[in-house]
C-alpha cells in the first residue's frame, strides 16, 4: 500500500533536453533541404515577343431535311409541306439559314434524308426548294 501511495504522490517530470535536441535536428534538416529547392523566380525562360493567333475556325451550318413516306417534310423538328402542300415555308427557312451562314463566313450544308418509301416527286420538290434558297452544298443520306 505504501508503494501505491509513493507512486501517486510523485509528480511526473518532463525531460526537456531530448525535446530540444529533436527540435534542433529538425531545424537543421529543414535548413539543409530548403536550400536545394529552386525557387520559381530562378527559372529562366523567355516570353515570346509576338503571339500569332490562328484564324478562327468557321464551322458550317448544317440542316437535316427528312422526307417521310407520306410526303411530310421536317427540318430540325419542324413540319413543312404537310399533306403534299408546297414548300414555301421551307424555302424561307433555308434562306434564313443561308443568310446566317453568309454573315458568319461559313457555309450552309443541307443533308436530305428520305425514307425508303418516299416518293421521288417529293424529293425533287425538296431539291427545288433548296435551289430556290440558293443552297450550294447538298447531300443525301440513307435511313438505316
Amino acid at each position: 500500500m505504501k508503494l501505491l501511495e509513493d507512486l501517486t504522490n510523485k509528480k511526473a517530470e518532463l525531460q526537456i533536453t531530448p525535446l530540444i535536441d529533436v527540435v534542433f535536428l529538425l531545424l537543421i534538416y529543414f535548413m539543409v533541404t530548403a536550400s536545394l529547392i529552386k525557387k520559381e523566380a530562378d527559372l529562366s525562360f523567355l516570353l515570346p515577343a509576338k503571339v500569332d493567333t490562328p484564324d478562327p475556325i468557321s464551322l458550317p451550318i448544317e440542316a437535316l431535311i427528312e422526307i417521310s413516306d407520306t410526303g411530310d417534310v421536317t427540318m430540325e423538328g419542324m413540319l413543312y409541306g404537310a399533306n403534299g402542300s408546297n414548300l414555301d415555308d421551307l424555302v424561307t427557312q433555308l434562306l434564313a439559314l443561308r443568310e446566317a451562314a453568309d454573315s458568319s463566313g461559313s457555309e450552309l450544308i443541307v443533308n436530305i434524308l428520305p425514307s425508303d418509301d418516299a416518293l421521288h416527286g417529293r424529293i425533287v420538290n425538296v431539291m427545288d426548294a433548296c435551289a430556290a434558297a440558293q443552297v450550294q452544298n447538298m447531300s443525301f443520306s440513307m435511313s438505316m
